[in-house]
């Protein structure tokens, strides 16, 4: 009986004073119950936030002529690792024991070719680095000058944003790839369902990875092929050399779909035709592998001739 009346006469609910024991408490449960509900009427909404608050944390607007993109450390000095690796790598080109033996030139060429991307673009860095201190320099020079302070801030803002698209291009080309990207493919198209309009449509898919070879310098001769009576392929299978090769085609493995009114079709009717597209990277068999499986070939032979 103290607890409640306790309950009842504290400050929490809004009670009236000199009320009787059922108005206390009538008065003392509204205080829980929930709120009325909005109003239909449209009021004014609240301003949306500032687009410089982040929580509870403010963060002044700066001028973008002043902003300067700086290149974390890490990059920095595995950038210069890479351009010391390709120095010494365009240096044992030169080797009359490196040129001797083609396929550790070409493996050699190959590797300088790809850190070249990345050298050639982090010399580009550098260089931009270098007309931003430069442009700074100029500015404190000539701070009193409006137009020129004008024309110094649009460089500053244009060097920024180049130095920007720079250091996401350098992390992008520093990131691990795939180590069969650069290898050579055998590309074979075969065609599926759909009768004489499958192999029309495998000759249209061959047709075009010839075009895409060609727009990307990249040399290709046919392997193996065999023709469909109504044009087009059953079979096609062609080599394909050239740089990054498998690493721009090896998505197009699957099936491909085509739905169209085929040349065969007499109602004017829509078809749909399949064709397989396969991808394989160039394979580079050992010498010693094929020792070990012959050896193992004999002494299996040999065994089975001896036994009774």
């Amino acid at each position: 009986l103290l607890h409640l009346c306790s309950i009842l006469n504290s400050p929490s609910p809004p009670l009236v004073p000199f009320l009787g024991r059922k108005e206390k408490m009538e008065a003392f449960l509204a205080g829980f119950r929930a709120p009325p509900r909005a109003s239909a009427v449209p009021t004014a909404r609240s301003p949306p936030p500032s687009p410089f608050f982040l929580g509870t944390r403010r963060r002044k607007p700066s001028s973008s002529a002043s902003v300067v993109c700086m290149a974390e450390p890490h990059l920095i000095s595995k950038l210069d690792s890479t351009e010391k690796a390709w120095k010494e790598m365009s240096i044992r080109l030169g080797d009359p024991d490196i040129v001797s033996d083609p396929s550790e030139y070409q493996k050699l060429a190959q590797s300088v070719s790809d850190l070249g991307e990345v050298v050639t673009a982090y010399r580009e860095f550098k260089e931009c680095e270098r007309q931003i201190e430069e442009t700074k320099a100029l500015q404190k020079e000539n701070g009193d000058d409006l137009d020129m302070a004008e024309m110094i801030a649009s460089e500053l803002e244009s060097l920024s944003d180049q130095l920007a698209e720079l250091e996401e291009r350098l992390t992008v080309l520093l990131l691990p790839s795939d180590p069969l990207n650069s290898r050579n493919i055998l590309l074979e198209v075969r065609a599926g369902t759909g009768g004489d309009e499958a192999g029309i449509w495998a000759g249209d898919l061959v047709r075009m990875y010839q075009r895409y070879c060609e727009l990307n310098n990249w040399k290709f001769k046919p392997v193996s092929c065999s023709e469909a009576e109504k044009g087009g392929y059953k079979t096609y299978v062609m080599e394909v050399k050239g740089k990054q090769v498998y690493s721009k085609l090896k998505f197009e493995s699957g099936v491909h779909r085509v739905q169209r009114v085929p040349q065969t079709e007499t109602m004017g009717r829509v078809h749909t035709s399949t064709a397989t597209v396969a991808i394989m990277p160039e394979v580079t068999i050992r010498c010693q592998f094929l020792t070990w499986i012959l050896c193992f070939f004999f002494k299996f032979y040999n065994c089975f001739l001896m036994a009774p």
